[in-house]
């Protein structure tokens, strides 16, 4: 009875099996559960691990991973029971190798290294073990070819699990075992191809793990290179067995390649073109002058199942490794060689088209790279090189346009060629080059109107059409807006149609919004408010119909802590960028367009207006300061956009003599916010340089103004500020040079609002400070330029205080440092007539 049970419990899981492989999960665990029931009566550890391993597949397949893992663990304890009573059985080999090998699969695909951890940490042990017992079993047949590659197949596999939970110091070892092993497969006549490629792919996986900074460090470095050397010792004697074999050259390239990252990494450039060069040799070795057609490698791509000439395979090669070796120059600024690099790839891709035509000139793949290469040339301003590898990825769609003609419903390589007439129409856009971008938005354009698509997909292309439209309108913003205008009011009714039929589409709702903004600003600088304001009230109405489909918090993220205690990168330069600082949530949006509504009306005289579109502007920045009070990121963002908009209007209206008071409440808003953080984060030292700037500033648009205790005020906060900076980092110059600043403008309004014994004081103190930079580069001419403005401002100080001989004293070293600027400066303007 025991024996008929278990025969019935194979034959289901044979089915079991079949039914995953067909997707058919519902009746595999029919089948399973039946083989469960019989698996209790019968006691069979084989089919226990059967069952077990089967249900972990079927849970694998359809994505129940944590699941899977979990059978899976309990499969690798029975298959361990099994193999350590006989490991000479093949079958219990292969249940370790194969339990383990799923295992690594699904801790890979789980993407995520800290759980992976925590999954491998309780099966380290039988992973410990099953080296052990294979070493162990190895010793009664050193030589047995099945012994050694299961024992390899199963290292492979531990690695595997290893690599996912990015265990650098567990996946190390398993590799000396590995080469060892595969150098006793290499004695007998053991196939090596499929063994070098499991090579390769780990080589490869331990490359990407040592590429976090911290394996930068020089002992693994050490270690990395030990590896890879005896790596590259393998090949080599696999070489020294079979000289032609060529796809162990591609593997030791790789093997060079991913030695040329890793001195990337490190900045080693030296090192890492020498590895490049070494990877480059070995494949130019395998080019010929009349190749045969060989079958599609696995390792080099191509579009079709087909036979090529081995040149292409090995040329497409060599161009991407060119293109890599660019990459490493590229990243540190040497453009020229670089662009050295690059040509080559780009003249490797254009000979293999010359050569293959009827091969190339329709691959996809070749069009990939084509197109990649070319934003790399883009990247480093080549423009010229960019726009040939566009224009070679324009013909092999064109010419699979003429071989493979197109689904209607499905244009893929008509949307791809005005993809590419995109690039390029921005890429000289970026050039500033208008007529040639426009010649290529053109094209682009006329593909669209010839496309006849389905019925659903209509508007979104009509929707593109209205993108390239804006493309155009930008090109002349500048120099012809006019014609700028009519491109954008063709785009806007259509992009006003996609919004209100799907407003939630985020391609949609930007466009729009973008367009409407656009129009706005252009009418505002023709000084047509009216329509600039009918812009400004659409965006207002749209914007306020996303906050009611997207409510605030679906685009902050609240529920995360910020450490605010350690510096943080905080842009607060001087010319703060207004897109940048504005370029969130498009919620935060709604107080700037209340800003730009409340600044068109006091433009037409609507000051009521203007006063209610501010006030409601302020707000929504108190708003959201107060929703959003536990997180310091968006308060310093919104800060920054408060503190922008308040400079802006304060500039405008102190320019025309006009109140102020309302332009205060933005800048003043923004600096309480930042002092409260600051006061709850006081190790941030970036939250009091963004204070010392903003005083900074608002102090620079007062003294324009000649607003002189106003100044004071401000660059006397800026001070403050400034002095905790340095005396927390005094070795920071950036910190001196901005105190030096803060005191000499202290230093001239109290010299004219009759307060010269301060303005002594600033100005002493500020040629002390000078003194100290000095000291510290004497070769650096900016002290000089400095000392020349505040012995000059102080000369005119103690002249007004009736010292005219110490007056006469500076002006003599301020003609001396003039004289002496004057010829050692190329950019320095004489000033001595102005003394």
């Amino acid at each position: 009875m025991s024996r008929k049970l278990q025969d019935s419990a194979f034959r289901l899981l044979k089915k079991a099996a079949y039914d995953i492989d067909h997707d058919r999960y519902k009746k595999a665990f029919e089948n399973l559960d039946k083989v469960e029931k019989i698996e209790k009566e019968v006691n069979n550890p084989e089919i226990s691990y059967h069952l077990l391993f089967f249900k972990g597949f079927a849970k694998y397949r359809i994505d129940e991973l944590e699941e899977s893992l979990a059978l899976f663990g309990k499969a690798l304890e029975i298959s361990w029971d099994l193999f350590s009573k006989e490991p000479e059985k093949e079958d219990y080999r292969s249940f370790m190798r194969d339990t383990i090998g799923s295992i690594g699969d699904i801790l890979l695909k789980l993407e995520d290294p800290v759980k992976a951890r925590e999954y491998i940490s309780p099966m380290k042990g039988i992973f410990e073990k099953t080296v052990l017992g294979f070493e162990k079993l190895l010793e009664s047949d050193p030589e047995n070819p099945a012994y050694l590659e299961d024992f390899l197949k199963t290292i492979e596999h531990i690695g595997l699990c290893f690599e996912a939970g990015e265990l650098i110091e567990d996946a190390v070892p398993l590799f000396d075992k590995k080469f060892d092993l595969i150098e006793k497969l290499l004695k007998s006549e053991t196939e090596m191809s499929e063994h070098l490629s499991s090579l390769d792919d780990s080589l490869m996986n331990f490359g990407r793990m040592c590429e976090g900074e911290e394996y930068l460090e020089e002992e693994y470095i050490e270690e990395a290179k030990r590896v890879y050397d005896r790596a590259i010792e393998i090949y080599g004697k696999v070489l020294d067995k079979d000289p032609e074999n060529s796809e162990t050259k591609v593997y030791l390239s790789y093997i060079y390649r991913y030695m040329a990252g890793m001195y990337s990494d490190q900045e080693n450039l030296v090192k890492a073109e020498e590895c490049y060069k070494e990877a480059l040799g070995l494949l130019e070795s395998e080019i010929e002058n009349e190749p045969e057609n060989i079958p599609v490698s696995e390792n080099i791509e191509v579009s079709e199942n087909i036979s090529v000439p081995k040149n292409i395979l090995f040329s497409m090669a060599i161009a991407d490794m060119y293109k890599d070796s660019g990459l490493i120059f590229s990243d540190t600024e040497d453009t020229t060689k670089a662009r050295d690099y690059y040509t080559k790839a780009r003249e490797t891709f254009r000979g293999l088209i010359n050569k293959y035509p009827d091969l190339l000139e329709a691959d996809k793949n070749l069009a990939s790279s084509l197109d990649e290469l070319a934003e790399l040339f883009s990247e480093i301003g080549d423009f010229e090189s960019a726009e040939m590898c566009y224009k070679d990825e324009l013909n092999i769609y064109e010419n699979l346009l003429q071989k493979e003609p197109e689904n209607p419903e499905n244009p893929e390589y008509s949307l791809k060629l005005s993809d590419i007439y995109r690039e390029l129409g921005d890429l000289f856009a970026e050039e500033e080059e208008i007529e040639k971008a426009r010649a290529y938005y053109d094209k682009e354009i006329e593909i669209y109107e010839n496309l006849h698509p389905a019925e659903a997909d209509k508007l979104m292309l009509e929707a593109n059409k209205a993108d390239t439209w804006n493309q155009i309108g930008r090109l002349y913003a500048e120099d012809e807006p006019e014609t700028a205008v009519q491109y954008h009011e063709r785009a806007l009714p259509i992009l006003q149609e996609a919004f209100e039929s799907d407003p939630t589409s985020e391609f949609f709702h930007e466009e729009l919004l973008e367009t409407l903004t656009v129009l706005g600003t252009l009418f505002k600088e023709n000084r047509e408010f009216e329509k600039a304001i009918r812009m400004y009230e659409r965006v207002l109405e749209v914007q306020k119909q996303l906050l009611e489909l997207m409510p605030p918090e679906s685009c902050h993220d609240t529920n995360h802590d910020h450490d605010l205690d350690h510096d943080h990168e905080i842009d607060h330069d001087h010319e703060m960028d207004h897109d940048h600082a504005l370029e969130h949530c498009h919620d935060l949006d709604i107080e700037t367009t209340y800003f730009e509504l409340g600044v068109l009306h006091s433009e037409i005289g609507d000051e009521k207006k203007a006063s209610a579109y501010h006030r409601q502007a302020l707000e929504r920045f108190e708003q959201i300061i107060a929703e959003q009070s536990e997180n310091p990121e968006l308060l310093i963002l919104t800060s920054g956009s408060a503190f922008f908009l308040g400079v802006v209007l304060l500039e405008k209206l102190e320019s025309e003599n006009k109140d102020s008071s309302i332009a205060k409440k933005y800048y003043e808003l923004a600096l309480r916010t930042i002092e409260k953080l600051y006061e709850a984060y006081p190790m941030n030292l970036k939250l009091q340089e963004m204070l010392a700037s903003f005083a900074e500033q608002i102090g620079d648009i007062y003294r324009d103004a000649d607003k002189l205790e106003e100044t004071i005020q401000e660059y006397e906060y800026a001070y403050r500020s400034l002095k905790i900076l340095y005396e927390n980092d005094p070795e920071n110059p950036k910190h001196l040079h901005h105190m030096l600043g803060a005191l000499n403008n202290i230093g001239i309004g109290y010299s004219v609002t009759d307060q010269q014994e301060k303005g002594k004081e600033c100005f002493e103190k500020a040629l002390a400070l000078n003194e100290n930079l000095a000291k510290s580069n004497p070769e650096d001419l900016n002290p000089l330029r400095r000392n020349f403005l505040l012995f000059s401002n102080y000369a005119n100080l103690l002249e007004e205080m009736g010292d005219s001989e110490m007056a006469k004293e500076y002006r003599k070293k301020a003609e001396e440092l003039d004289a002496k600027l004057t010829e050692e400066d190329p950019e320095w303007t004489s000033l001595v007539e102005e003394l």
